[in-house]
């Protein structure tokens, strides 16, 4: 005949069940959120690739700026040099010479911040395909981290389809009374109906129970709880493996 003992070791062993299927739910709500994470950390290592490619662009577009505005001086010094041979007033003459002079300088000018911005663009083109490998070694690394976190959401779920399956059949060996109490307190207490006593303090909340609580669980003759969760309590020296 069944003890309560032989019934509370089964529970004993329903819930660590219950322990792995809680576990495995806590893990499946993780990666996806990790996987959120992931795809957050691609969109980031884009953006910095990108703003670093619009540095590139920039430093391209300025070059051809200072080079439409050097040809400008350069046709301007092509034009006074060329109304100097028509000019016959003295101040006009003196005149055209300092708008040529002036032209020159800026063309001067210009060419030596063409000069600096065509170094700035070779060593960004080093840079930006330094950028690019280590943008693109990014995201492959974190696009396998999303994948591999993809198949273990899928392969846990398998497992708990077939772990809730295993877990409800072997709770139809337990006494219904004492598996309906169970059933009742653990879908408040993280999933742990059953608790045992560790010394004397009770395995769920780690509180002290009182002598007679323990003389009771121990003689094992009626479902006992703990004063402060509830939990049903069960000697962890009747535990069977």
């Amino acid at each position: 005949m069944e003890t309560l003992k032989d019934t509370l070791n089964l529970l004993y062993k329903l819930q660590q069940k219950d322990i792995e299927i809680f576990e495995l739910k806590g893990k499946l709500k993780i990666l996806p959120e990790i996987i959120v994470k992931k795809e957050k950390q691609i969109t980031q290592v884009k953006d910095d690739f990108e703003i670093k490619k619009a540095e590139y662009v920039k430093l391209n577009s300025l070059k051809k700026e200072k080079e439409a505005l050097l040809a400008i001086k350069e046709a301007t010094i092509k034009k006074h040099t060329s109304d100097l041979n028509t000019i016959k007033a003295n101040d006009m003459y003196k005149n055209c010479l300092l708008e040529i002079e002036k032209a020159k300088a800026d063309k001067s000018a210009l060419e030596d911040e063409i000069l600096q911005l065509m170094e700035d663009i070779d060593k960004e083109v080093i840079n930006l395909k330094k950028y690019e490998e280590d943008f693109k070694a990014k995201e492959t690394a974190l696009n396998k981290e999303i994948v591999e976190a993809k198949n273990i959401i899928e392969k846990a779920k398998e497992n708990m389809v077939l772990m809730q399956q295993e877990r409800d059949e072997f709770a139809k060996s337990i006494d219904k009374n004492v598996l309906s109490q169970y059933e009742r307190i653990r879908e408040g207490r993280d999933g742990q109906g059953l608790a045992t006593i560790e010394g004397d303090s009770c395995s769920g909340c780690n509180m002290v129970l009182r002598p007679q609580l323990i003389v009771q669980a121990t003689k094992c003759k009626e479902l006992v709880y703990c004063d402060n969760c509830s939990r049903i309590l069960f000697n962890n020296k009747d535990v069977q493996e």
